[in-house]
């Protein structure tokens, strides 16, 4: 329990033995002003002074007691008890009972009881609407529980005419003392009330904080998401960059060797062959041999430029592999129809066509967010027909990224064509003029 709660806690123990004290002040005097009555002999001028005879002094102390430690009762159970709507409907209609039995058992004397249950509802009670409920309903059951109120609709004897018997100074006394405690309740309370409406603008200006705090983090943490980014794609440009240089200075090696030497071999062939046919014939057979290992070395460095897939498995096989791999690590489902007959297609056929398939879907997941995916493949005269679409969040204006340029370049690379629709999720239709092969078997 912390500092402030400890202070609510100890007030409301505070106004629970004040009320404690009421209620024995109440029983006192009514109990003995009865016996007081009953011992001078005067009843008779007692019951002539009174409109209603009291209930019999033992067992109205009785209920009032038993009612009060109920009350207390109940207050302490439900704060070490799980809440729910039922229970707290329960729970505070029987402190609105023990209340008006309290009340009862006092002549409408006095109705401070009712701050106490007051002071449980502001606390406990976290739910708005049930809050303001319980809080109509006792305020109105402060307001009528009043003695001349109450008392046009039912008979019943007050608290001053006991206090009648008693001459005008003991009379003031007994009053003095009992608008003094009733004072301090209400004084108590007031207390209360004004310490939890401290906390609960301090509990209010903590959350705002946290709030304004919780904002500032989702912003730098935005802020360092985007710097992440950009330095992923600058690494990833980076590293691109590296692997293109890389390859340029191989087959720039290859290609500068090879053509130092065609052209080394063409010299001499010039300058021997008016003297010598044979050993023309031999240094072009050197040459052609030299031209061989080249063209060998530049397809082996352009090779390397090819998905690792294409280079054990067929064009569908590749295909299927990576849609199935794209699967396995992800939530999307992708659905592919291919309508073609499995042709040799030439090598950087089958390269576009598995770039832009693999390009296609991972826009689809990772701008899309999309959970299904559709390929199709098909054949148009001439024309192969592929179509990728998904279900993701689309877009209206099509700005084309870095993937959408690059499925462009390979397209018309290929002397063919690309459309883009975002309207329904995204769907990229490209045509590539195919030079068929032969049929595989």
């Amino acid at each position: 329990m912390d500092f402030k709660n400890k202070n609510l806690y100890y007030l409301k123990i505070g106004m629970s033995v004040i009320n404690f004290l009421i209620l024995a002040f109440f029983s006192i005097v009514t109990g003995f002003t009865i016996h007081y009555v009953n011992q001078n002999f005067s009843a008779r001028n007692f019951l002539e002074n009174v409109t209603y005879l009291p209930m019999e002094s033992v067992r109205m102390t009785v209920v009032t007691f038993v009612a009060f430690f109920l009350l207390l009762l109940i207050i302490e159970m439900r704060s070490r008890k799980k809440k729910n709507a039922i229970f707290t409907f329960v729970i505070y209609g029987m402190e609105l009972l023990l209340c008006l039995i309290i009340i009862r058992c006092l002549y409408i004397g006095y109705n401070g009881i009712i701050l106490l249950v007051v002071a449980d509802i502001v606390t406990s009670i976290r739910d708005k609407h049930n809050r303001a409920l319980f809080l109509v309903i006792m305020g109105l059951l402060y307001i009528f529980s009043d003695y001349n109120i109450i008392s046009v609709f039912f008979k019943m004897i007050s608290f001053q005419e006991f206090l009648n018997v008693y001459n005008s100074n003991i009379s003031m006394i007994l009053m003095g003392v009992r608008n003094m405690l009733v004072s301090l309740n209400i004084l108590v309370f007031i207390v209360y009330m004004i310490i939890l409406m401290r906390n609960q603008m301090k509990e209010n200006a903590r959350i705002a904080l946290l709030n304004i705090q919780l904002e500032t983090a989702n912003a730098k943490l935005k802020e360092m998401n985007a710097q992440l980014q950009d330095y992923a794609q600058m690494q990833e440009k980076m590293g691109e960059t590296k692997e293109r240089n890389r390859i340029a200075r191989e087959i720039h090696d290859t290609l500068g060797h090879t053509m130092t030497g065609l052209s080394a071999g063409i010299d001499a062939c010039i300058a021997m062959i008016d003297f010598s046919v044979d050993e023309t014939k031999k240094q072009l057979n050197k040459i052609s041999k030299v031209a061989r290992q080249g063209i060998q070395d530049i397809r082996r460095s352009v090779n390397k430029l090819r998905p690792d897939a294409l280079e054990h498995l067929n064009l569908e096989a590749a295909l299927e592999k990576m849609m199935e791999e794209m699967m396995e690590v992800s939530d999307v489902a992708i659905r592919y129809q291919c309508e073609v007959p499995v042709l040799k297609f030439n090598p950087d056929e089958e390269d576009a066509i598995y770039r832009v398939v693999q390009e296609g879907i991972t826009n689809a997941i990772r701008h899309g967010k999309a959970s299904n995916i559709e390929i199709n493949i098909k054949k148009e005269n001439k024309w192969l027909i592929l179509s990728i679409q998904d279900d993701g969040v689309g877009c209206e204006e099509i700005k084309s990224g870095f993937g959408l340029i690059h499925i462009r370049e390979r397209i018309q690379m290929l002397n063919g064509e690309v459309t883009y629709d975002g309207s329904h999720g995204f769907h990229i239709v490209a045509k590539i003029p195919i030079r068929w092969g032969e049929n595989y078997d």
